[in-house]
C-alpha cells in the first residue's frame, strides 16, 4: 500500500471512532495518526466513501473550516442533528462536545 493511501486509511479508521454527538480537531486526529493537521484535511477532502463521519472533524478553535459555504452549512446541520451546539460566533465547546480519544463509536 502506498504511504499516502496508508495515511488516509489510518485517518479514516480514527475518524470512524469519533462517537455520535462528539467532535475532534484536525490536530487531535493528526497526533493519533502521526501526521500534520493539514494532512488530515487532505485525507478527508479526498474521501470517496460514506462510512467515515468526516463532519465530526473541526478546527482547534471549535469552528468548521470548510471554505465552501454550502458544505459549511451541511457540516453544521449534520453536527446539530447529532446534538452538537454552536454559539453565536459559530464555535462549539470542546469541553462539552469534544471526543476524548478513547471512547469509540463502535
Amino acid at each position: 500500500m502506498r504511504p499516502q493511501k496508508r495515511l488516509h486509511e489510518s485517518t479514516y479508521a480514527i475518524v470512524r471512532k469519533i462517537p455520535f454527538g462528539k467532535v475532534a480537531s484536525y490536530g487531535q486526529i493528526a497526533n493519533i495518526v502521526g501526521c500534520t493537521p493539514r494532512m488530515v484535511g487532505f485525507a478527508l477532502a479526498s474521501l470517496k466513501r460514506d462510512d467515515v463521519p468526516w463532519h465530526r472533524v473541526i478546527n482547534s478553535k471549535g469552528e468548521i473550516s470548510l471554505r465552501d459555504s454550502e458544505w459549511r452549512i451541511i457540516q453544521r446541520q449534520m453536527l446539530e442533528a447529532e446534538g452538537v451546539e454552536f454559539n453565536e460566533k459559530g464555535k462549539t465547546n470542546f469541553s462539552e462536545f469534544g471526543w476524548n480519544g478513547t471512547e469509540s463509536s463502535d
